[in-house]
């Protein structure tokens, strides 16, 4: 008996390893709007925010994603153009916050150039790095090419977080790729995120207009074979009246 147990093979559990990387991460996703308007306007392509910051955030948890960007303050005189171009401005921050993107906007400034955007950088890595200090988030995920944020990159890092860094080839910076602890080239999904500027319009479609065609060609025959039958039938009674009534003569 004891010899038996003592040969009996004993068999390896099977540990089955379950792999669910980044679910108890937290992320905070912070925009550069400027930064990203040049990317997409290069590109000619409309960003859908809602699904960059589902591609962006993946399976993890999101703390909020933050959208900054720069807006005409009340007392500026605009010129009419800027009016309504403003106009569809805020129609779209309407939009971003509805879908529960935190919009933080700074007045834009006038120059002889124009209007720019200034204080953008400052406001967004305040943010960040109040946020981190407060251990809001574990990972930063920076949308924006701009080398000016190395400082604050390197703050947050020491605070214990980390740092993704996502942008357009054209305005990325290499220096803030090195810096950063991971980079998502956006050019790469494009189609998950963006559609283009300008739709082009749809062409008729050729089958619908060689069915029309058909269709037209089949009643021409019918119309025409109709007309055919018609005159036959009036040949073909005067005939028959004329032998019928030599028939009668015969009688």
């Amino acid at each position: 008996m004891f010899g038996f147990l003592k040969n009996k093979k004993r068999e390896n559990p099977i540990i089955k390893v379950v792999n669910t990387p980044y679910k108890q991460e937290r992320v905070a996703i912070f925009i550069d709007a400027g930064n990203m308007f040049h990317g997409s306007n290069y590109l000619k392509v409309k960003i859908n925010y809602k699904k960059l910051i589902n591609l962006l955030k993946r399976d993890r948890w999101l703390l909020r994603g933050y959208f900054y960007t720069g807006i005409p303050s009340p007392n500026l005189n605009l010129p009419q153009e800027y009016r309504e171009q403003w106009r569809r401005q805020q129609n779209f921050l309407n939009e971003l916050q509805n879908a529960g993107i935190k919009v933080k906007t700074m007045p834009l400034k006038k120059t002889p150039e124009g209007f720019i955007e200034k204080g953008i950088d400052i406001l967004l890595a305040t943010d960040m790095i109040v946020l981190a200090y407060n251990n809001a988030y574990d990972t930063a995920i920076l949308v924006s090419g701009d080398s000016d944020y190395i400082p604050v990159v390197e703050m947050i890092q020491q605070l214990g977080k980390r740092v993704e860094n996502a942008s357009f080839k054209k305005t990325s910076s290499y220096e803030l790729r090195k810096v950063c602890d991971d980079f998502i080239l956006l050019d790469n999904y494009l189609d998950k995120f963006t559609e283009p500027l300008n739709k082009p319009k749809e062409e008729p479609k050729k089958e619908k207009d060689e069915e029309k065609e058909v269709n037209l060609i089949m009643k021409l025959k019918s119309i025409l074979l109709e007309k055919i039958l018609n005159r036959n039938e009036k040949l073909k009674n005067p005939t028959d009246k004329s032998k019928n009534q030599k028939q009668k003569n015969r009688i």
